[in-house]
């Protein structure tokens, strides 16, 4: 069974006016399907760097990440965009909501850029299961 995420010696190095800094360094990272996986490690430590890399917000340096076996790095920056919409979920630190849209409207914002339709009741159970379905009227 092909793991829906895959590690392969990733390296990410960022470089920029100051010395380059290896923030990942030949990650091999294999998450099996129905685990629950917790990425913990001190300021400066590379998990964002990993998060992003894994979701294919960020290309490696070297190394390769697979997401259902597909190779993101081999996919262009309008494929991983719409792999991403379709197949991952993504809860940024900063939470990157819409100050323009309410709750609701932001939790139906992926479904309505993919052209797809989302439910009223869809929207509801999504905010009621993170305990927010009386704030769905609201604005961050």
């Amino acid at each position: 069974m092909t793991p829906p995420l895959e590690l392969r010696a990733v390296r990410r190095v960022h470089s920029g006016a100051g010395p380059a800094v290896a923030a990942l360094d030949g990650v091999d990272l294999t998450l099996r399907p129905g685990t629950l996986t917790a990425v913990m490690g001190p300021s400066g430590s590379g998990k964002s760097t990993l998060l992003h890399c894994a979701a294919g917000l960020d290309v490696p340096t070297s190394g390769h990440v697979l997401l259902d076996g597909t190779d993101l790095g081999a996919l262009s920056e309008r494929r991983r965009t719409l792999l991403r919409r379709e197949r991952i979920g993504f809860v940024f630190q900063a939470f990157n909501l819409v100050t323009s849209l309410t709750a609701a409207q932001n939790v139906a914002l992926p479904a309505r850029l993919a052209r797809r339709r989302v439910s009223r009741d869809a929207v509801t159970a999504a905010l009621d299961e993170v305990g927010l379905a009386d704030r769905a009227g609201h604005r961050p």
